[in-house]
């Protein structure tokens, strides 16, 4: 029986992702929720979706840790809060930057709605 994936033409690719992502910088900030260090950094993203962002950050973080996101979008006046798990965070220049991926484990619907909206304007 041949596999499904095998039978793709080669110049087909499978989208894995379940959303689309908005490529831009938008300000956060963020810190864990628990644990030792809780001071806040501030950054910008580097995607965004409905189901999480991508953000440089100064420090490493390891998978599973929860944040706390303060998030500027453009429809709102002030910033949003939403709480993230990390997926992974990857060294991009040693104890200055890291790119860090997490998903959202909580955000208000207005929120998501909101960035749908940005997403099917890009």
């Amino acid at each position: 029986m041949e596999n499904e994936e095998d039978s793709q033409p080669d110049d087909i690719k499978l989208e894995k992702r379940k959303f689309k992502r908005i490529d831009g910088n938008y300000v956060v900030s963020y810190a864990p929720i628990k644990g030792e260090d809780l001071k806040s950094d501030v950054s910008q993203t580097k995607n965004l979706s409905e189901g999480g962002l991508l953000f440089i950050s100064d420090r490493k973080f390891e998978k599973g840790t929860i944040l706390k996101i303060k998030l500027r979008l453009p429809e709102f006046s002030d910033y949003v809060i939403v709480k993230a798990q990390v997926i992974d965070s990857i060294q991009r220049a040693k104890g200055i930057m890291n790119e860090t991926r997490v998903m959202f484990v909580d955000i208000d619907k207005n929120v998501r709605e909101a960035i749908r909206r940005l997403a099917e304007h890009e």
